[in-house]
């Protein structure tokens, strides 16, 4: 082979290498259609592998926007795995239910969140794990709550909160005055008219959650009657009481970007209310449910097969 042929052989093989080194340190994000994710006009589902606990997570209410949800490959930024999730909740995006029951414009709220199926019945022991990790300039937006997962009721109580109708939900994660936390939602009264005391248990710091992957995992024990929490595999909340007191026909879990009262943020800091709220971004990944904190927490359990 001549000199000029080995030269064009040689910058082939380093021009393929260049390309590879490039192309695997370049992450792909979509909002919509790409492998397990699929959208159309006024929805988002995600399909997840059966060893995650859950067939479906999905946003029902659109119309979506594009900025609000991003399925991201990218193996060096994911807790684990290949790929993560990203949502963006930006001011004015609230929807109504396609029910017409709930419109979260008139109810001073924000969200743009999925709701997990299948539904579980409240008994036994029913976990949640997932993993989290705020956008680098992720703020709290006192007095508005902001929360990046829940677990709610259907066909729970109802009443009022704020002077708003309210289905309110067993557990809420929320970010607030600095601190992620677990709010544990104690409910008496009437069931159709339920008061509902709110207990948080602070959970980490949002400073220290910011840019890195956090586990959040707990446990509602309906058997024993408790509530159980970690973050990154560390107790952190042990409540011996039942997680409820009106028994709901099925408990489910809902995790995204979450404001509720936006109008408290906007009277009492921007002093206007018709001013803007601030973006908030959050990172998810490796969402479970299972009946016991090993079927769901990574830190507790690091072989666990991994969600992508």
């Amino acid at each position: 082979m001549c000199a000029w042929g080995v030269d064009q052989m040689v910058i082939k093989i380093l021009t393929s290498l260049i390309l590879f080194f490039l192309l695997s340190n370049i992450s792909f994000a979509c909002s919509f259609n790409c492998g397990s994710v699929s959208s159309d006009k006024y929805s988002i589902i995600i399909k997840p592998p059966a060893h995650t606990g859950f067939k479906k997570h999905s946003f029902p209410n659109g119309p979506v926007k594009k900025h609000s949800f991003s399925y991201i490959k990218d193996a060096s930024n994911a807790r684990a795995g290949k790929a993560f999730q990203r949502f963006e909740l930006r001011d004015g995006d609230c929807f109504p239910d396609r029910s017409g029951r709930w419109n979260d414009c008139k109810m001073n709220r924000e969200r743009f969140e999925f709701h997990s199926k299948p539904r579980q019945k409240p008994i036994g022991k029913q976990c949640y794990g997932y993993s989290i990790k705020l956008d680098k300039n992720f703020r709290s937006l006192n007095p508005t709550n902001t929360d990046i997962g829940q677990v709610h009721q259907q066909g729970g109580p109802k009443g009022t909160a704020g002077g708003l109708k309210s289905f309110p939900p067993i557990i809420q994660i929320g970010a607030k005055y600095n601190v992620v936390y677990l709010g544990w939602h104690k409910l008496s009264g009437d069931p159709k008219k339920v008061i509902a005391k709110r207990i948080d248990h602070s959970l980490a710091k949002i400073s220290d959650m910011r840019n890195v992957w956090t586990d959040i995992s707990f446990c509602l024990d309906f058997k024993n009657k408790r509530i159980d929490a970690w973050v990154n595999g560390k107790k952190k909340v042990e409540i011996l009481q039942s997680p409820i007191r009106f028994k709901p026909e099925k408990i489910y879990f809902k995790y995204g970007i979450y404001r509720s009262f936006i109008s408290r943020f906007k009277d009492k800091i921007l002093k206007d209310p018709n001013g803007k709220m601030p973006t908030q971004i959050v990172y998810y990944d490796e969402i479970r449910r299972g009946n016991s904190i090993e079927e769901v927490d990574m830190s507790l359990n690091p072989n666990l097969k991994i969600v992508d």
